[in-house]
């Protein structure tokens, strides 16, 4: 038998060959989609959500460089990048906002799925931690109403200054003042809190207010807030009255009664000793009861507020979800 010839067969001048269709190019197995490790993704989510890198170590009780080579981890393993690092600031990218929200809400139903899977003790009393005016000008009055719900549980309060470490096991749950970031607890906000004056209806009688230029001829009642944190003053307040110049600020400096705690500031104004600047949420129950009397209705945020935190994913208890859906519906009320 002849061997077939292997010599390209010579085509006619003029003759058209159709060219030979290209092979359809192979598509690749994409093997099913790996989750990156998930200590990465709780670094990252953390870090997006707190729009803190030390903010996330502590959350995380690991140190700040930990957390960041976390989040390169994950950028490497994404393969793309997620913060935009200028110095010791950042920005989240495009695809780091895309994901942030997912990550947020799935982690948080992780947390929600121990919590419902942990064995624990059978609780017969609540521990909660406040700021101690708020309990006592708040609070106090209104935990009666909870105690007569049904499935309520004793309380255990601890009006402490200091702060309690609820994430630690400390307490079950607690009121904050603050601005809301809490590494390791959810938070809801409360009270945005407001400051305006507030004087007794016996020291009104006795000094009418016809206008707010009067308040520098009173006694005023001050907390020197510079111990603690920078807080709306006096000063702030009259400024935003539009009745305050430097000339005031010597004269505030060396007048009235400075009082380093919320709750004497308040008694003293229920005394009739002077005015003060009350915060809405300490006040609020007096004014309505005329204890007191708030002769301007100019009012002045202060940029903090009282939060309701407890650990991520309590409120899957019964008895934290009855106190929460409680107490916020109180502080709703006004």
């Amino acid at each position: 038998m002849a061997k077939e010839s292997k010599r390209p067969v010579k085509q006619a001048r003029g003759q058209y060959k159709p060219r030979d269709k290209a092979p359809a190019p192979r598509v690749p197995h994409v093997p099913p989609t790996r989750m990156p490790a998930l200590s990465t993704l709780r670094a990252f989510e953390a870090v997006a959500r707190l729009k803190s890198i030390s903010l996330a170590a502590t959350e995380l009780h690991v140190t700040p460089g930990a957390v960041s080579q976390q989040v390169k981890a994950l950028e490497a393993d994404l393969g793309v990048t997620l913060l935009e690092r200028h110095g010791n600031r950042f920005a989240l990218t495009d695809p780091a906002l895309r994901g942030q929200d997912y990550l947020t809400g799935g982690l948080r139903l992780l947390q929600q799925g121990v919590e419902r899977m942990r064995a624990r003790p059978q609780m017969h009393r609540l521990r909660l931690t406040v700021e101690p005016a708020l309990a006592a000008n708040w609070l106090i009055r209104r935990l009666a109403a909870y105690r007569n719900l049904p499935g309520a549980q004793d309380v255990l309060l601890d009006p402490a200054k200091a702060l309690v470490d609820i994430a630690g096991g400390e307490a079950d749950i607690g009121i904050r003042f603050g601005r809301g970031r809490y590494p390791g607890l959810d938070a809801i906000n409360l009270f945005e809190d407001e400051i305006y004056p507030v004087c007794a209806p016996s020291y009104l009688a006795a000094n009418p207010i016809r206008s707010v230029e009067d308040l520098k001829n009173h006694h005023l009642l001050k907390i020197d807030w510079r111990v603690t944190s920078r807080w709306p003053d006096w000063a702030e307040w009259l400024s935003a009255a539009g009745v305050f110049d430097e000339h005031d600020a010597i004269d505030l400096e060396r007048r009235g009664t400075v009082i380093q705690d919320s709750s004497l500031l308040l008694q003293a104004a229920l005394e009739g000793q002077g005015i003060a600047l009350g915060q809405d949420s300490h006040v609020a129950d007096h004014i309505k009861e005329k204890r007191l009397v708030a002769p301007f209705a100019r009012r002045l945020k202060t940029g903090f507020g009282y939060y309701l935190v407890y650990p991520q994913g309590a409120d899957e208890r019964p008895e934290i979800k009855l106190f929460k859906d409680w107490i916020v519906a109180e502080a709703r009320k006004g």
